[in-house]
């Protein structure tokens, strides 16, 4: 399967950015929706739509006049995401509100928008990445959690009803981002013992991640077998280990091994 008409949320930076050059490179027409892009390449084959995905209002306005401006993408790859690190007592409401708008409720209502064409039109695949912290949730990151939870069992359920768009749900593990610097944090002279021993601990995994081109090839070339399904990706635990260490340990196990992991760095 070859995409010539594919939108990409979150394309600035991170694995967004390096789906998009790759796909670039393959001569297709590639929409970005972000706040900003740093350092845009010079590509005939690149538009830039600016859209602060926290906010919900104005969605359905701008995939319609997409259509009317575009026609109907072949590939739509919700990517955009990031995190916000904060003790329960001290998280911010505006924040709950902007993760679960960003992670969840934009990725559903782009599919919201375009899905009806893509079912008139007999094509086109959705992509939408959600996270390993499904299976192994981030402390101090409970809406990155719940949003990525949320957007992994919507994909799931789209998988089922459609044939036609194709839905992926990429369960994607640790990647060599900018992904922690960009986290929304509370300062850290308020941080506990514990907060700052899992911070280490995230920041420690995603140092020794595999680089963003690696998984946007290997994601590639699943969007191209044009099949729904369910992709574990990242490292190879993260693809093959951690998920079958999941199914076979109980919860209670489970979560000793992951308060000893993040309470017990230095």
């Amino acid at each position: 399967m070859k995409f010539q008409n594919i939108l990409i949320t979150g394309g600035s930076r991170g694995i967004g950015r390096s789906l998009v050059n790759q796909f670039l490179k393959d001569n297709c027409e590639v929409h970005v929706v972000s706040r900003n892009f740093k350092n845009k390449p010079k590509n005939p084959n690149l538009l830039f739509h600016s859209f602060d995905l926290s906010k919900t209002k104005g969605i359905s306005k701008f995939c319609e006049d997409f259509i009317s401006n575009y026609g109907v993408p072949d590939l739509l790859i919700n990517n955009a995401g990031s995190g916000a690190f904060y003790d329960w007592v001290n998280f911010p409401e505006s924040e709950i509100v902007d993760q679960m708008n960003l992670l969840f409720l934009s990725p559903v209502l782009f599919c919201r928008k375009f899905v009806p064409s893509m079912v008139e039109e007999g094509r086109g695949m959705i992509v939408n990445i959600s996270s390993l912290a499904t299976l192994y949730p981030l402390p101090y990151m409970p809406l990155y959690n719940a949003g990525k939870s949320a957007l992994s069992a919507y994909t799931k359920s789209m998988i089922i009803e459609f044939d036609n768009p194709k839905f992926l749900d990429v369960i994607l593990g640790d990647v060599k981002t900018g992904f922690n610097d960009q986290a929304s944090k509370l300062a850290q002279e308020s941080w506990s013992k514990k907060m700052k021993s899992a911070w280490y601990q995230i920041k420690r995994q995603l140092d020794g991640s595999p680089d963003s081109d690696v998984i946007a090839s290997r994601l590639i070339i699943q969007m191209k077998k044009f099949e729904s399904k369910i992709v574990y990706e990242g490292s190879f635990s993260h693809r093959k280990l951690f998920v079958w260490i999941y199914r076979i340990l109980p919860n209670v196990l489970v979560k000793k091994i992951l308060q000893y992991r993040y309470f017990n760095s230095s």
